[in-house]
């Protein structure tokens, strides 16, 4: 399995050590590599964090809840919202792994499990998000197999931040909107 966490400590201003962390993916093993990551970056001193999940396109809804509780004591992740209108919720309930300082860079690859992550921290008042409007996927899907082979996708139930804002089509609005210019292959 790649490891979807790239992480190094980096200077930041006034002596100060910056974490960085890039989060390429939300896969079975993200949560636990990620948790390493922070753990060796408190190790080396860093005073803050940025959590850059620019063109994440998700992956697993568990492994964005999980991390999502490596940066909260305490408070509401997610919800989710079926058609009936019943809510259920997943929660943080133990330590963050550090209550240094966090950034979350996104911008409009940053979809899925990676939007339920920033709404979550931004909703929270974690973490400061700086960047573009997110994808804004926000769909729980069941997939059923039938009988000819074919397969059908059937939207089941919906995501919302903890201050009930609908994910889908609208996508996160960070803190600090900076437009980032698409970069030409040579750069």
């Amino acid at each position: 399995a790649l490891n979807p966490v790239i992480a190094e400590l980096r200077p930041g201003p006034k002596d100060t050590k910056v974490g960085y962390i890039r989060l390429n993916q939300f896969s079975a093993n993200a949560p636990t590599e990620l948790a390493h990551a922070v753990a060796r970056l408190e190790q080396q001193g860093a005073d803050s964090y940025i959590l850059d999940l620019r063109n994440n396109p998700g992956g697993l809804l568990q492994a964005g809840i999980d991390i999502a509780r490596l940066w909260l004591d305490e408070g509401t992740i997610v919800y989710t919202v079926n058609r009936q209108g019943i809510i259920g919720s997943f929660d943080a309930k133990g330590s963050a792994l550090t209550r240094d300082p966090l950034a979350v860079l996104v911008n409009r690859g940053t979809a899925s499990a990676s939007e339920i992550l920033a709404g979550a921290l931004q909703d929270n008042h974690r973490a400061f998000l700086v960047g573009e409007k997110t994808f804004g996927k926000g769909l729980i899907q069941s997939l059923f197999d039938l009988s000819d082979g074919s397969g059908l996708a059937v939207t089941v139930a919906k995501y919302e931040t903890p201050n009930h804002h609908d994910i889908n089509k609208l996508g996160i609005t960070p803190d600090r909107v900076v437009n980032l210019e698409p970069i030409t292959r040579d750069q």
